[in-house]
């Protein structure tokens, strides 16, 4: 295949299996393309070294390397290695295909979401990290940690690969972001060096900025000796997590010693921080009264005794008197307060209950009366809603809300799945097109960390049921908003 590395006209096969089609783009040292694996019936990614490092030893000689380390390491993360060779003096490899948006440039997203790829990325680097060969003392060769190099290829699912998506001129630019600063000192890379690019990852996935910039890739890399990474709340104010804060802090710190000790360390401090987030809301604790208040009650006189007492001569006070209101404890104020407010709530409560159940018994008579009458023969009842489906009395589901209508919102369209699982290819029944409308069924139902909706969708004039993710998925009345 010595003309891989342009489109060619007629689609080569490589080793009499591997027909080669697209090609999708160029990391640092390969040019990518999509590929058809004749023997097993699947598509598959052919990385092959690129044409213009043809006869440079070191080029040539990092690729085989980072291949055989590739195949000896598996995670959900990473890229499987199905096989490796070398065609024409080029040596390649084979990989399962992937196609998917990079993070970067996603915008902002939910700690919960941002999170949930963290870990994903943490786990693979700490599956690689143990891993040490003779060849490999710092472990098995993974990709660099950018948010370039990671792809969302499926609901709550990336993958960390030498992206084909940007030029290879800007790629060293994007890796510069992540560099620890003891690189750019000259010295040697440590198990705490990843951790410095994950802490990065980090702060830009929840502020939708990086911290460190620069005019290239060298500017880049020099401004993290001197930086300062600023706390979260300065790029988005409205992210208040002191944890988070204090996780990105010691992550970046700019001594390695002073940070995580491995990605595996990270890896637990994050699944700790997950937990916490997911943990339900305690309750506050009451106000403890001020000093002045306490101060107050302990000098306060006792309470006089019951009734009204005599005066200093010994005569009982007059009727007048006696007849003269008296103030009242301030506390017994409080409660009296307290329980006719209570009252009012309960009496409020039960009249919207009232409301809701006389409205509900209404609806569902209405419903009943108006579908024992033929549509045609009554000029005043509006036609059930194009395209929406619900018999002649469609437009009342409509009305009263019965179901819901969602828009599928994913340029690559969504997956349709039999049951409500992220992880299983079996699982999906087909995929349906970005805009194509579908009817809510049930859900939502969280599994895997995703909400899910069971839906009812048209394709090709064939009705099909099943779960999507609802990340992907947007209000159709939100169109008209």
């Amino acid at each position: 295949m010595p003309e891989a590395a342009t489109t060619p006209t007629s689609a080569p096969l490589l080793f009499g299996r591997y027909r080669v089609s697209e090609h999708r783009g160029d990391t640092r040292l390969a040019s990518v393309y999509t590929a058809v694996d004749e023997r097993l019936k699947r598509r598959v990614l052919i990385h092959l070294l690129r044409k213009d490092l043809v006869g440079q030893a070191q080029p040539h000689a990092r690729f085989v390397a980072q291949v055989a380390q590739m195949a000896r390491r598996s995670h959900p993360a990473l890229l499987d290695v199905y096989d490796s060779g070398e065609a024409s003096g080029r040596p390649f490899m084979v990989t399962e295909f992937v196609s998917g948006r990079p993070l970067r440039g996603l915008g902002l997203l939910t700690p919960e979401r941002a999170l949930l790829y963290l870990r994903q990325v943490a786990g693979a680097v700490a599956l690689c990290q143990p891993r040490r060969d003779a060849d490999a003392p710092l472990g098995l060769y993974h990709p660099p940690i950018s948010s370039s190099n990671l792809l969302l290829v499926d609901e709550g699912h990336v993958k960390l690969v030498d992206s084909w998506l940007l030029p290879p001129n800007e790629a060293q630019a994007d890796i510069a972001h992540y560099r620890a600063p003891e690189l750019s000192q000259g010295q040697e890379a440590t198990l705490a060096t990843p951790v410095y690019a994950l802490g990065v990852l980090c702060y830009e996935l929840l502020t939708g900025t990086r911290p460190v910039t620069g005019s290239d890739a060298r500017a880049i890399a020099l401004a993290h000796l001197n930086a300062h990474i600023p706390p979260l709340h300065v790029a988005r104010p409205a992210l208040v997590l002191p944890a988070v804060e204090q996780l990105v802090a010691r992550a970046t710190a700019r001594a390695p010693e002073r940070r995580f000790p491995d990605a595996a360390t990270f890896g637990a401090a994050l699944d700790t921080l997950w937990r916490d987030l997911g943990a339900p809301t305690q309750p506050l604790a009451p106000p403890r009264p001020s000093a002045a208040r306490r101060a107050g009650t302990a000098s306060a006189p006792p309470a006089p005794p019951a009734g009204p007492p005599l005066p200093a001569h010994g005569r009982a006070p007059s009727a007048r008197a006696s007849a003269r209101p008296q103030p009242m404890d301030p506390a017994t104020v409080r409660r009296s307060n307290l329980a006719r407010g209570l009252l009012g709530w309960a009496v409020l409560v039960g009249l919207v209950l009232l409301v809701a159940a006389a409205s509900f018994f209404a609806v569902n008579a209405l419903t009943g009366a108006l579908k024992g009458v033929t549509v045609p023969g009554v000029p005043w009842l509006p036609p059930p809603p194009a395209g929406e489906g619900g018999g002649p009395f469609g437009w009342l589901d409509t009305l009263f809300g019965a179901d819901e209508i969602y828009i599928v919102n994913i340029a690559e369209g969504l997956n349709l799945r039999r049951e409500p699982d992220a992880t299983d290819p079996a699982n999906i029944i087909t995929v349906v097109p970005n805009g194509t409308p579908v009817r809510k069924l049930e859900g939502p139902r969280v599994a895997g960390n995703i909400p899910w909706l069971r839906v009812r969708v048209t394709l090709e004039g064939q009705e099909l049921e099943g779960w999507m993710s609802l990340n992907y998925l947007r209000p159709r009345q939100s169109e008209h908003m």
